[in-house]
């Protein structure tokens, strides 16, 4: 099995990072192992360049790990003995949190056309379940199954929010997952590879206590309210944020 590790990085990768990546184990099959950082400022474009140069070197398996993500020495061992045991996953991702601890990175009932209705999927501390989407902080993707789709294979989502005066790209791990899903393929979260989200604000690993399994059993929401934010048993009554989708133009420009 051909493995390459793509690194997307802006520059300043942090210290757990470059510390779990020293104590980084290759699975026992692994029989070719290279290392494909780029750089930049656009994460989608990032990830795309390292799908682009796994396919033209004809790579088995390409794992991607972010530069802030701490992670076991055995993570790419586990989440490619995930894709090897069941040959209709495309993807399975390790878990880890947002950066302020409280939502798994993770998804079901994600749908790119109304992000509203996505819930925290059900997870336990051993096992790779099927989700709709994974975050690519910490995954493992089958290059076959990318092969069959048209590129660009990473899209985005920019959100834009007028009240907050904030504008973010998010979502293009969650929208090439759906792409996946749509041509048949299987998604899984694996809840026994652990990572912990350093967050360059505070300076600090999240989560700082994992939670406990009567929590991650059952499907959660996530709601803001002016307590604040939090995940609470699904509930359709409840309002959801409206969301307005305009497509744009986004040209990759590629130069050699």
């Amino acid at each position: 099995m051909k493995l390459l590790l793509g690194l997307p990085t802006a520059g300043s990768p942090t210290a757990p990072f470059l510390e779990s990546l020293s104590r980084l184990r290759l699975p026992a099959g692994c029989t070719d192992f290279d290392r494909c950082l780029v750089f930049g400022n656009f994460t989608p474009a990032q990830r795309e360049l390292i799908v682009d140069e796994a396919l033209a070197r004809s790579f088995d398996v390409l794992a991607m790990i972010d530069d802030d993500i701490e992670f076991p020495p055995d993570a790419l061992a586990k989440l490619v003995g995930a894709l090897e045991e069941q040959p209709q996953t495309a993807i399975v991702g390790a878990l880890y949190y947002s950066h302020d601890g409280l939502r798994p990175m993770a998804v079901d009932q994600w749908n790119g056309s109304d992000t509203t209705t996505a819930l925290i999927p059900a997870f336990d501390d051993r096992s790779a379940s099927i989700v709709d989407g994974v975050g690519f902080g910490c995954v493992a993707v089958r290059l076959s199954a990318l092969a069959s789709l048209a590129r660009p294979f990473l899209t985005a989502h920019v959100i834009l929010q007028p009240q907050e005066r904030w504008v973010r790209v998010a979502d293009e791990d969650y929208l090439l997952c759906e792409r996946l899903r749509r041509s048949g393929w299987d998604v899984r979260l694996h809840g026994g590879v652990r990572c912990k989200h350093f967050d360059r604000q505070t300076q600090r690993l999240v989560p700082e206590v994992w939670e406990d399994l009567a929590a991650t059993s059952s499907r959660r929401m996530y709601v803001r309210t002016p307590q604040g934010e939090s995940l609470i048993v699904p509930d359709e009554s409840l309002p959801r944020r409206t969301e307005e989708h305009v497509t744009v133009p986004l040209d990759y420009v590629r130069i050699s």
